[in-house]
This record gives C-alpha cells, structure tokens and sequence, in this order.
C-alpha cells in the first residue's frame, strides 16, 4: 500500500469552465485545482480516509468524507506536505478541521471573488499600465465556517497554527502553486494515483 502521511493534500485536475478560469486566468499557473486532505490511514478497508468540500446542484453539500483509492484510484494526482510541520502537527490538522464537518459549500466566496474581480483588473491596470494574470493577493478574503476544496487545506492547517498561505490571502490553487514554488509545501508524489506506487524520493 502507497504509504500518505495524514494530513497531506490531494490535489487533481477539474474539467469544465471552472477549472479553465482558474487555470488560465490566474498566475503562477496550475492545472490542480480540486483539493482533498488526507485525514488517515483505516486499517479496516485498507485505504485513505480524506475530507474534501464539493458542491452538488445550486446550494447542497459542502464539507464531506470519502475513501482516497475507491475515489481517485487511477486518477492523475499531485500529493503535498507542508514543510518543516512535525508529523504529530499534520495529523491533528484534519481532526481540528472536523469540529466544521457539517460546513456548507462557499458559494458566497466564490460570488465575492466574481464580484471583485472588475475591480482588480481596474485597479492592476491603472496602477501598472497593463493587462496580467490575477494573484490571490489581489482578493480580500476573510476565512468563515463555509469552505471551497482549497479552503479545506488552508483552514485546518491554520487551526493549529500554520498559515500554508498568508492570512487574508485568498487560499485558490494559484496559492497553493506559489506556496510550491516556494517551499511552504513540498511534492510528495506526482502521478497517477496507485496502491503500489512510491513517494518521490526524500519524501516518503
């Protein structure tokens, strides 16, 4: 069985105009754009349990548990751990986020980032002259009890103390991405999902 720390995020392509927007409007650029956390190992049904936050119709779902391999076995993954975090830190990561496991999916963060979004290309162009690619830092974010995927990392990260991206910043994949690019979280494996399949090495 491929060995995943507890605490460690998920993260996988996503097809459709979401997916698209965030991957070709935002910079630095990233195709992983659905994020699950790692909650632990279950001996029981040798397999991952994980927490992630999806949305089902117009205003249903939100934070949920599923099983890593009978989901996402065979899928194209990227695996990350937050660095220089001690493993029993990770670990508590995903237990204090349960204390929300009854969270709404975000729909109003993602209402606020539409709204904003005029605004900051507004503002980008008169203060620098030009056209580019939106940041996180660009957002006002203010984290609450409602979470996209990608606040689900963040949030249970930040409940014991470690901001894997600077409170205030909106925590969307191009986060994550600098984050990655430079050395908060580090790749533990890249590649299709597989029981069988091994840590890139240093990692495992």
């Amino acid at each position: 069985m491929f060995k995943i720390p507890p605490g460690a995020c998920v993260a996988t392509k996503k097809k459709g105009i979401n997916g698209w927007l965030l991957e070709n409007f935002f910079s630095p650029r990233t195709d992983r754009v659905h994020h699950v956390l790692v909650r632990g190992y279950v001996p029981e049904i040798d397999d991952y349990e994980f927490i992630e936050s999806i949305h089902i119709g117009l205003f249903g779902k939100g934070i949920r548990h599923g099983y890593l391999f009978a989901e996402y076995e065979g899928v194209d993954v990227e695996i990350y751990t937050v660095s220089s975090v001690d493993p029993a830190t990770a670990k508590r990561a995903p237990l204090e986020l349960m204390r929300f496991g009854k969270s709404p999916y975000d729909f109003f963060l993602i209402i606020s980032v539409l709204v904003q979004a005029p605004w900051v290309i507004m503002r980008n162009l008169i203060k620098e002259r030009r056209f580019r690619k939106l940041r996180a830092q660009d957002f006002r974010y203010k984290p609450d009890t409602s979470f996209l995927c990608t606040e689900v990392y963040w949030h249970a990260y930040h409940l014991v103390g470690v901001d894997i991206v600077p409170t205030g910043v909106l925590p969307f994949p191009s986060a994550y991405k600098e984050a990655l690019d430079k050395g908060v979280i580090k790749l533990y494996y890249k590649g299709i999902l597989r029981r069988d399949a091994d840590a890139i090495p240093g990692n495992g």
